[in-house]
């Protein structure tokens, strides 16, 4: 596996559980949660580059449509599944 892919993907279950934590007002981690988003959204673009992983297209266009879903709404949880789905198919690849 390259590293590009599993740093990528080891970043993005790390979202994804603090994602979860909020979600179940576990904690408030607003900025940082953010701030991990990003550095997620560019190890998931470098990685599709670099290890030319297709797979993470899926992942990647999920992570551009955050923005637009808001926290505690259907579509936010179900990105992050669809995008969770890029990552395991690429892993797989």
């Amino acid at each position: 596996m390259s590293p590009f892919l599993a740093v990528g993907f080891g970043l993005y279950v790390l979202n994804m559980l603090v994602g979860l934590a909020a979600q179940f007002r576990l904690g408030h981690f607003g900025i940082w949660h953010h701030g991990l988003y990003l550095v997620v959204f560019i190890c998931a673009v470098l990685a599709m580059v670099f290890a030319r992983e297709w797979w993470l297209l899926l992942t990647v266009g999920c992570l551009a449509l955050f923005p637009k879903a808001r926290p505690r709404t259907w579509l936010h949880p179900t990105l992050g599944m669809v995008g969770l789905v890029g990552y395991l198919l690429a892993v797989r690849g």
